[in-house]
């Protein structure tokens, strides 16, 4: 353990400015720093085999970082997505409103029941996804794949039924929906 810390104490002020360089946020940097010293950590019976420490810390460094920024990417689209959704599905007397319902709701049935319950209660009851963690009691991160893997069922049941997101989003557009 103390050769840990002194290998954390020696190493930590690069892997942290070699990160914050890419990521920007100061605390975010704190938070992939930790993670990567965690990660050795937990697998700090493989530092024996470890013939050069600086170049193994740089490599852990830029996977666990590529990793991190690809998850803010991916969370980013999910919720844009997540957005664009609600924007396109509000109730609405139009026929084609009324007919894209009935689409989400078929795909929606689809759903395994967890999935189908943080969609409805993303969709329709408006809830974030840390009050419907909290009122399903599961983690952030499971809503969130939910969510992602419902946006997803939804995207290719509208692809595979010939409805364009862009089509219908031009049409709640030009009649003001």
């Amino acid at each position: 353990e103390h050769a840990f810390a002194s290998l954390v104490d020696e190493y930590r002020g690069r892997v942290f400015a070699h990160v914050l360089t890419y990521v920007k946020i100061y605390d975010e940097a704190i938070e992939i720093v930790q993670d990567i010293f965690i990660k050795i950590w937990i697998q700090r019976d493989r530092l024996t085999e470890v013939k050069d420490f600086p170049a193994y810390l740089f490599i852990i460094s830029r996977n666990y970082l590529v990793s991190a920024i690809r998850k803010r990417v991916m969370d980013r689209v999910s919720l844009q997505d997540e957005d664009m959704l609600h924007e396109i599905v509000r109730p609405d007397n139009t026929l084609e409103a009324k007919e894209l319902e009935k689409y989400i709701a078929a795909a929606v049935a689809q759903m395994p029941p967890q999935q189908r319950m943080v969609f409805t209660l993303s969709r329709n009851s408006r809830l974030s996804q840390e009050e419907i963690a909290a009122k399903m009691n599961i983690s952030k991160r499971t809503v969130k794949f939910h969510m992602t893997a419902a946006l997803n069922a939804l995207r290719l049941f509208l692809k595979d039924a010939d409805y364009k997101v862009v089509l219908i989003l031009l049409l709640l557009h030009f009649y003001n929906l």
